[in-house]
């Protein structure tokens, strides 16, 4: 990285860190030792740290060498990791690389996309379900409609694992993925809409919090794309408010 693209980036840190503030003064907003990155504490959890926001991906399509990294630096600061908060956030202006979303939702992080939708004017890209469906293996128990409304209603907070009982994926991370999914299909309203199909390996379980694991052989999703408007000031405030949200859980 050159002096001058650390100096934007630190730029943009510093712009960050007020509008956190700005958004919500329960946040102490620290930047890290190397100053590639903000730690955020929180006055009513006794100053623990509660998130890393980095953003060295920030004019890049943030990749899973990326999540790795910042994963690592999150370990570094001791980010203490609360249920329905993300331990680590990348900001990034351009759409993230395959597999980049998913490995984050793994590893309970996010990738924060906010661009430009005019002058002064941002926006998020996000996906609108319509329909998922769970395909199963042919020798697969048959659930009861009550067990199948369970599953879908708990669908949310499913995790995929190999037949090795590794996390190879999570519903949420597959929903988020649609948002930079094609749009390939036309209603008769004349409406666009898009099918997201992922196929898993043999062996493959999703798992529900309170029902028994289901074997699955893929993942079929129908949705929408929307560009949501984020109200704010300047970008660092897109961001912010974008971040806030997730860090309230």
């Amino acid at each position: 990285m050159t002096e001058t693209e650390h100096a934007r980036r630190r730029q943009f840190l510093d712009a960050l860190a007020g509008a956190l503030i700005e958004e919500d003064d329960i946040w102490q907003i620290e930047t890290s030792s190397d100053g590639s990155a903000l730690v955020a504490r929180a006055d009513d959890q006794d100053g623990l740290v509660v998130a890393l926001i980095e953003a060295g991906s920030l004019d890049d399509a943030v990749t899973v060498e990326d999540v790795v990294r910042v994963e690592s630096l999150a370990s570094g600061v001791g980010v203490t990791a609360f249920e329905g908060r993300p331990a680590a956030f990348l900001c990034s202006r351009r759409e993230p690389a395959e597999g980049a979303v998913q490995a984050a939702y793994l590893r309970n992080m996010r990738i924060l996309h906010v661009r430009s939708t005019g002058p002064d004017t941002w926006g998020r890209d996000v996906a609108v379900l319509s329909h998922q469906e769970f395909t199963q293996p042919l020798d697969a128990a048959v659930l009861d409609e009550r067990e199948w409304q369970e599953i879908h209603d708990g669908s949310d907070r499913a995790v995929f694992h190999d037949g090795g009982q590794n996390p190879i994926a999570t519903f949420a991370g597959l929903r988020a993925e649609l948002a930079w999914h094609e749009e390939t299909e036309v209603s008769p309203w004349g409406s666009a809409w898009g099918t997201g199909k992922f196929e898993m390996p043999a062996g493959t379980v999703m798992t529900v919090p309170g029902e028994r694991p289901l074997p699955v052989t893929g993942v079929t999703l129908r949705f929408h794309k929307e560009t949501r408007p984020v109200y704010a000031a300047s970008e660092e405030g897109a961001f912010a408010d974008v971040a806030t949200g997730w860090l309230w859980g």
